[in-house]
Formats: C-alpha cells, structure tokens, sequence
C-alpha cells in the first residue's frame, strides 16, 4: 500500500509540473498584419529558430523559422462585408513596400466551405493562357497530404489565380492572386482538418535559376508548418 501510494505521489507530482509548464509556456508570437495583395503591403521582419502563429487564419496554423532570414505577415479578405479568406505569407526580405521580397510562401484558405483538392487544383489550373503546369506529385507536409505541381508564367499579362472562387465573372474574387511574367511558381493543395488549404511559393524577386535554392529553404520552413487542434 506505501508504495502504490509513493506511486500516485510520484504521478500526481509529475502531473502538477507538466500542466503548470504548460500553463507558463509562452505562446508563439503572431505574425504582423498587412495585406501583400495591396500596394502598401509588405512583410515584417522574423526572429531566427522563433515559432509564430497566424491568429486571424480561419484554422490553428503555427511555424518556426529556421534562421533570420525569414519575414512574415497576415490578413484577411472579405466580400460584401464578411470575411471570406484568411492568408499568411513568409519570405526572404521585403520589410517595405518599395522592398519585395525574394521569393515568397502564401498560404490561403476560406472562413467557409471549401472544394476539395481535385477541384481547387482544376481552378487553379483553368482561365487564361501564357502560363505552363508541370505534372502533380503527391506530397506531405505537416502531416496531411495533398498534391503538389510547379509551373511558370511567361504570358505578357501575367497571370491571376483563383482557388477557392468557382465563377469570376470578370472580377477579382477575395481569393485570387496575380503573379507577373517570367515568375516560377509551386502549389502544395492540402486537406487539413476538413478544409483545404492551398500552400502558394513564388519566385517574385529571384530569377529562374535561382528558384530552386529558395525551394530547398522554403521546404525547411514548411517541414515546421503545423496545425493545432
């Protein structure tokens, strides 16, 4: 009986120190807020080997830098007055609006309903030309699978993708996103706690051949990526 009971002690003891560390255990930092699909947005410089987390995401969404040269931000886009999409990106620089950043990781889902990976990956893939898609692979990334594709813009144009939003109508839907010619591009399409969720790298500010170095250190970002429950 006298040591079932040292036993429970122990247990009980052990017990009060994890919840009391996790009563103190500091949240991470949350990520600026500024609209990078505006002309006045910009990113906002990041801590080395520091965890943040995107409180305005329409899920729990956390990630750890892996050195100092990260920047990062959020936002929301709504239509008719409600917020429909949450985003976070993080780059290499940009820490102003006249100082873009070198490649960029845009992560995007909707506070609502969303289409399933088959579906929001033929809307990325459907409207307008000058624009070239490589063959889908799967992949896995913070535990959830998905499909990943890169591709290139070479239309004089540029290119506007739209996600989540089945019928434009000649507008630009709380979701889309514009990228110029001569950009290099990656889609990571998720299913992530019942949602979609769609991982977006760029090449803005690289040139083509320097792309795939940001792809190797964007993947070390993306290995932290994690969504709580």
């Amino acid at each position: 009986m006298r040591k079932l009971l040292a036993i429970s002690s122990v247990v009980a003891a052990a017990l009060m120190i994890a919840i009391a560390a996790g009563a103190t255990a500091p949240r991470p930092a949350d990520l600026a807020t500024s609209n990078l699909n505006t002309a006045a947005g910009h990113l906002t410089a990041l801590k080395g080997k520091t965890s943040y987390q995107a409180s305005a995401f329409p899920i729990a969404v956390r990630l750890t830098t892996p050195d100092g040269r990260w920047t990062g931000s959020q936002w929301t886009t709504s239509s008719h007055g409600k917020r429909m999409f949450g985003w976070l990106a993080v780059g290499h620089g940009g820490t102003t609006s006249t100082s873009p950043p070198n490649g960029v990781i845009t992560i995007v889902t909707a506070f609502g309903s969303t289409p399933s990976i088959a579906a929001t990956v033929a809307r990325i893939h459907a409207g307008g030309s000058g624009i070239t898609f490589e063959a889908s692979s799967p992949v896995m990334i913070a535990g959830f699978s998905g499909t990943q594709f890169d591709g290139n813009v070479w239309g004089i144009y540029g290119h506007t993708f739209v996600p989540f939003t089945p019928k434009t109508r000649r507008a630009s839907p709380a979701d889309s996103w514009h990228i110029d010619k001569g950009e290099a591009f990656r889609f990571d399409v998720l299913t992530v706690r019942g949602k979609t969720v769609v991982a977006f790298l760029e090449s803005f500010g690289l040139s083509a051949d320097q792309f795939p170095a940001f792809l190797t250190d964007a993947g070390r970002l993306l290995a932290s990526l994690a969504f709580p429950r």
